[in-house]
């Protein structure tokens, strides 16, 4: 239905699905009335609704000024008109913490401009320099568009939403780039993990590129299938695919000083391997794309199938049979569920426990109404897409910090994560109607946050059924019947599934990378990976890495959010290079330690470093590589525009 024909009994029914918050603030927006913000009962902080502090004759009412704005507008010209102007920042910033009810601090609003489409994206707003008003530049504009013609070449390994994201910047640069991938199909995570109930644990309208924001989402947690044509269609709108190759990998690089370039071998389907020698490279392969088994003994002996989550196997009809899931992460939380719907028997194996958190949302569809509203009135999409930011981004980064003198240092770091704790530990509590039992077996004696939070996807109510058995021993072997438990206890089952996770910290395993010195970059990292805000590192010019180092997010937050930044932030580094008329970059040793430092230091503050806690964050000495330490106003102001004198340019 489109807005011009609709009636006001009409808009009324599809107001009534709007988030009320956004509904208010986007009508001050459209109105420029900021008065229509003056009542007593605003927005409330803290839930994801925001309506907590409001009345149902409140939300009513704002629902009611609705209707009755849009619908003059609509009785006008059938359009409801944007401004010729954005309000000014102080204004922006009063809409913002009106929203999300609690104070919105001046740095977020150019990084919310540009994230909620206000402004132009992080895709984009890179340009080309002008060679007649920058200093610097030593091109002119045919020189300019040479380059970006035919004498760049540019290589982007992984075609994830990384590689989606770079290749999209490129395309639109003009920079022609060729893309590898391992699989049969671009999509990465959201291509290879098929087992049950695989979906995301961020709200879809966040957990989407900026520029690309998907109004007819059919859930706001939505399943891999809907994730992963998401990626399809932007592949096929923005012509990815043409520069694809497909079922081909990356074995080796090695640099070459002389041409100032890298010599790449490249393998496909049937073994055959050939070269390139490309100038630029951009790795996009992920952190979480290596399935992980444990060395189990006896693991080769099993009589039935065995398999990873991540390698799901389709084939079989586990119905009526004994299955044991090994791990309790997030790829088991999804998966079990659905698994003990249909078995007659499930034998889950936990390490150690998890943080739940029960979102009542989690399993809700995205109505009619709704996507109506996102798609149909200026500016609800844009201030919707902020509360979620604000609500899954920075809200927590102070409370994961450690107080020296909080005297609970065991169980939490601070007043704020106890109070975190604490209404974990109550919905957990309620959601397994208060079986101490259970209780006993999920609750972590760690910090909230200490590791990967998960979602509840119907898990505590698995749990509580008679054909589950949660076992707390760790797994001591694996015979042709089943899993032996360090008790001793052998558990028959007909199926295992290993959901163990990936070799998250083997960041470009198994390919072999040799830098300028001529060492391998897995020597040089050492299992220890440090990179130039998680982008660069030296002794390798010209590669440039997406999702590495200590760009992972544990906090919270949207991993598309991050790549944005990164994509934005490696484009203007190659375009500046060859502005500059040179044809080789590399970040500068003292710069790249440095950085690293700040690193380290923060993370001794946080809750990732925390005595006793172990995760995949951390490498085999402590150190945290995964995880990023920063809030993601930081990064995004860290990563805006490049400092090029951290650079050696030649």
């Amino acid at each position: 239905m489109s807005l011009e024909k609709i009636n006001r009994n009409e808009l009324r029914e599809k107001l009534a699905s709007a988030n009320v918050p956004t509904l208010l603030v986007t009508m001050a927006h459209i109105t420029g009335d900021i008065s229509l913000l003056d009542n007593p009962e605003r927005p409330s902080r803290g839930d994801i609704d925001g309506i907590r502090k409001m009345s149902e004759a409140r939300q009513q009412e704002i629902i009611e000024t609705a209707v009755a704005i849009i619908g003059d507008f609509l009785d006008a010209n059938g359009a409801v008109p944007t401004p010729l102007a954005m309000p000014s920042e102080a204004v922006l910033e009063h809409l913002a913490s009106t929203l999300v009810g609690e104070p919105v601090p001046s740095e977020y609003i150019p990084m919310m401009l540009e994230d909620m489409g206000f402004t132009e994206s992080a895709i984009n707003r890179v340009q080309w320099a002008d060679a007649s008003t920058t200093e610097d530049s030593v091109l002119d504009d045919s020189a300019a568009t040479a380059i970006k013609d035919s004498k760049v070449k540019v290589l982007i390994i992984g075609g994830g939403l990384s590689g989606l994201c770079m290749a999209i910047q490129l395309q639109r640069l003009g920079i022609d780039f060729e893309l590898i991938q391992k699989n049969d199909s671009l999509g990465g995570t959201w291509y290879e993990n098929t087992y049950p109930d695989c979906g995301v644990d961020t709200p879809n309208h966040f957990y989407s590129f900026s520029f690309a924001p998907n109004h007819q989402w059919s859930s706001f947690y939505s399943k891999r299938d809907e994730l992963y044509a998401y990626i399809c269609n932007l592949a096929e709108e923005y012509g990815i695919y043409a520069k694809t190759r497909l079922n081909t990998e990356v074995t080796k690089m090695t640099w070459q000083e002389e041409s100032k370039a890298w010599k790449i071998c490249v393998r496909d389907k049937q073994g055959v391997e050939s070269l390139r020698h490309l100038s630029f490279v951009f790795t996009a392969v992920g952190h979480l794309n290596r399935a992980k088994v444990p060395d189990f003994p006896g693991k080769d002996d099993f009589a039935g199938p065995n398999f990873h989550s991540a390698q799901w196997r389709h084939d079989l009809d586990l119905t009526g049979k004994k299955v044991a899931v090994i791990g309790t992460g997030a790829s088991a939380m999804q998966l079990a569920p659905v698994l003990a719907k249909s078995v007659s028997q499930l034998t889950i194996f936990q390490r150690s426990p998890h943080w739940i958190r029960i979102l009542s949302d989690y399993h809700r569809k995205v109505g009619e109404g709704k996507q109506w509203l996102l798609e149909n009135i200026p500016f609800y999409r844009n201030w919707y897409r902020f509360k979620l930011f604000w609500a899954y981004g920075d809200g927590i980064w102070e409370s994961i910090h450690k107080d020296p003198s909080w005297p609970h240092a065991d169980r939490s770091l601070n007043a704020d994560n106890e109070r975190h704790r604490n209404a974990y530990v109550k919905n957990l509590s309620d959601a397994l109607n208060g079986n101490e039992e259970l209780l006993a077996k999920v609750v972590p004696d760690y910090p909230p946050f200490a590791k990967r939070m998960l979602i509840d996807n119907h898990w505590c109510d698995m749990l509580q059924q008679d054909h589950v058995d949660l076992v707390t021993s760790d797994v001591s072997k694996i015979t042709k019947g089943g899993v032996t438990d360090d008790q001793g206890e052998e558990h028959l089952v007909d199926a295992i599934i290993y959901a163990t996770g990936f070799h998250a910290h083997k960041f470009m395993w198994p390919m072999e990378i040799v830098g300028a010195s001529g060492v391998t970059l897995e020597d040089t990292w050492n299992d220890d990976a440090r990179a130039y805000m998680g982008m660069t590192t030296p002794d390798f010019p010209n590669m440039f890495f997406l999702y590495g180092p200590n760009t992972g997010l544990g906090h919270g937050g949207s991993l598309i959010f991050h790549v944005e930044c990164q994509t934005r932030y490696l484009a203007q580094c190659l375009m500046r290079t060859l502005e500059a008329g040179k044809r080789k970059i590399e970040v500068k040793p003292d710069i790249n330690t440095a950085y690293n430092q700040r690193v380290d230091d923060e993370h001794e503050r946080m809750v990732w470093t925390h005595t006793g806690v172990t995760n995949w964050y951390k490498n085999s000495q402590g150190r945290v590589v995964s995880n990023s330490p920063w809030r993601l106003v930081d990064y995004w102001h860290m990563t805006h525009s490049p400092d090029m004198s951290d650079y050696k340019l030649s």
